[in-house]
């Protein structure tokens, strides 16, 4: 053995001298060769025993948000045999679904053991909690939303905001957000973007979504950017109509594909796909079921823009979502299988809400509306197309977790842990710092007021009031303010007589205004802006100050420039309360902005946006307030 061993090392020594005289190239080590992604394999293990029916339906994100005329909040023998006997990849949440948290929990852990059943697969469990305006968990914690956040101008807030969301997403069971939304929101009359929007600044959306989307999957939540190749530049809400973009491709470059670029760079779990159509883009046409015109393809279904532009120039493998199928943008000019057979030949990989399910009968669509897709794969579906798809659903849920979903959890645990989560007092002072930080201040002749000081507060409805009421009391329980207060709803206009009436016994004048859309820049079509206009006279006429808070798109600020102070807050969502007077809603930025004037703290939001004037109800070309104005003190 002593003998053998000999042999064996002088051996060795050879092959070393052998080396040292080679080449340097044949010195160094080969790399080693790369092993397979394990979930990678996993995914391809499942997709290998699923049948082309099973594969359409992983493809699918289904809604119920009424069954048989009642919101869809329990699991009926219906529902549960349907998700027991199929394999849909995901099920998206609304309002209807979340209208109490606790019931809410378990709903979706139901959902979950039923798509798991006789060897099932985990859902994507997905909503819309954007922060801000669009919010869908009833009594949690709204968070300040996308544009206070760009005003806010730090990652650091972003990724704050989405580590409350994913929070409360994640007792919930939800495991799947369609947010952030990246779009640039360089049209200010866009009639559905506006505030959801970070800024009109591509490189400060670029951060702010990546800041967003890293954070929520740092905590376990798959992060959808949206509306690919971008939705802020459109004149028509693609829920009611199709919008047409006139940009060439190259504009597209310079502005929004950016933050999609950034996004795609950081490897987002998941991209959303825009209704718009871009004809200088894309060039193939279809007939409409509509009217039969010829209409140029919409992002979701072209080609050119989710193959050609996103996955080979800006190199995106993650899952690419269609926006709902159930818009009109789609639903109106599309068949329903011709939706499905463009989307998946175009790149796409999941269809979302593409059939409307609200009895039985939509259940039997459904399945209806697989049979029909399966036969034709191989014919007018490609199953490799089909197969790289379930393998990208099924290759991200091995990754965050989601193919065992974890179904261990008693309906007294869920309720408990819901309870102790949603809105929970330490969300609350979180989003309360973050909100602070985003509140714009614009003009100042009178902040801080004193604390003693009697106060007319009037919220442009019941909501508004209630937040600056709520702010005021936050306030007086911390010491920083003892003076008597008002507070009013004026209605948008309807009930100004009743602040006009109180001016004189106040010593200043607080009131908010709602922007939603251009419409109400029309003194015909709303009475608001003119009746802040006439408040703002009276206070002047009664030498008290006038201070107005811009609480939706900042774009009304142009018409408050005589405002003894003016503030934008980004955020409309007031303080609702159910018949039992428990918080249904709860917004946090109208409270921030009386911590700004006030004295609880100091201004340091800037504005994101351009703020052009405006004459005779139309933007102008000039610009009232540029971007980044804001003042501190």
């Amino acid at each position: 053995m002593k003998k053998m061993i000999g042999i064996l090392l002088s051996l060795l020594l050879c092959v070393s001298c052998g080396q040292s005289n080679s080449s340097q190239e044949e010195t160094e080590e080969l790399p080693p060769v790369p092993t397979e992604d394990p979930y990678v394999m996993r995914a391809r293990g499942i997709l290998e025993t699923m049948d082309v029916s099973a594969k359409i339906e992983q493809l699918l994100v289904l809604d119920i948000q009424t069954y048989n005329g009642s919101p869809f909040m329990t699991m009926n023998e219906e529902t549960t045999a349907f998700f027991e006997n199929h394999s849909f990849g995901g099920f998206i949440l609304f309002g209807s679904n979340l209208s109490d948290p606790e019931s809410a929990g378990v709903l979706i852990q139901n959902l979950q053991s039923a798509s798991c059943a006789n060897n099932g697969i985990g859902m994507l469990i997905a909503t819309d909690q954007e922060g801000g305006y669009v919010t869908r968990i009833q009594r949690g914690t709204i968070t300040p939303g996308a544009m206070a956040l760009g005003a806010g101008g730090r990652s650091t807030l972003a990724a704050s905001a989405a580590e409350i969301i994913a929070g409360e997403l994640s007792v919930l069971g939800i495991n799947t957000d369609f947010a952030p939304s990246a779009d640039i929101n360089n049209e200010p009359a866009n009639p559905i973007i506006g505030i959801r929007s970070f800024s009109d600044d591509p490189l400060l959306v670029s951060e702010l979504s990546v800041a967003f989307a890293d954070a929520l999957q740092e905590q376990g939540i798959v992060a959808c950017a949206k509306h690919f190749p971008g939705h802020g530049n459109t004149l028509t809400d693609s829920h009611t109509g199709l919008p047409t973009v006139d940009l060439t491709l190259e504009e597209l470059r310079k502005n929004e594909l950016i933050p999609f670029q950034r996004l795609a760079s950081s490897s987002v779990d998941m991209i959303m796909t825009a209704h718009i159509r871009f004809p200088n883009v894309e060039q193939d046409t279809y007939t409409s079921i509509l009217d039969g015109e010829e209409i140029t393809l919409p992002s979701t279904l072209s080609h050119v823009i989710l193959e050609d532009l996103l996955r080979e120039e800006l190199g995106y493998d993650g899952v690419v979502i269609t926006d709902s199928l159930q818009m009109d943008a789609i639903r109106s000019h599309f068949d329903v299988i011709d939706t499905a057979v463009l989307a998946w030949n175009a790149g796409a990989d999941m269809l979302l809400m593409p059939v409307l399910i609200e009895d039985a009968d939509g259940l039997n669509q459904v399945e209806t509306y697989v049979e029909t897709l399966a036969s034709l794969v191989g014919d007018r579906i490609d199953e490799a197309r089909i197969d790289e798809a379930v393998l990208r659903v099924l290759t991200l849920k091995a990754r965050r977790g989601i193919l065992d979903a974890p179904l261990d959890r008693s309906e007294d645990e869920i309720r408990t842990a819901v309870r102790r989560m949603i809105g929970s007092e330490a969300n609350h002072e979180s989003e309360r710092a973050i909100t602070d930080q985003t509140v714009t201040v614009l003009e100042n002749h009178c902040l801080p007021l004193s604390g003693d000081s009697r106060v007319l507060f009037a919220g442009v409805q019941e909501s508004q009031k209630n937040s600056l009421w709520a702010g005021y009391e936050r306030l007086k329980e911390e010491g920083i303010v003892s003076g008597d207060a008002v507070f009013l709803n004026y209605s948008w206009g309807a009930e100004r007589s009743a602040v006009l009436k109180e001016i004189e016994e106040a010593d200043a004048v607080v009131i908010t205004s709602w922007l939603d859309n251009i419409s109400q820049f029309d003194p015909s079509e709303s009475n608001m802006i003119p009746s802040i206009q006439a408040i703002m006279d009276a206070c002047k006429a009664a030498s008290i100050p006038c201070i107005v808070i811009s609480s939706g798109l900042p774009y009304d600020v142009s018409c408050y420039e005589e405002a003894d102070a003016l503030l934008a807050v980004y955020n409309p969502v007031g303080i609702t309360y159910d018949e039992e007077a428990e918080v249904l809603r709860s917004g946090p930025n109208l409270m921030a902005a009386l911590d700004i004037i006030f004295g609880a703290v100091s201004p340091s939001g800037t504005l994101p946006v351009n703020v052009p004037k405006v004459i005779d109800g139309r933007f102008t070309k000039e610009i009232a307030y540029p971007k980044g104005s804001g003042l501190t003190w």
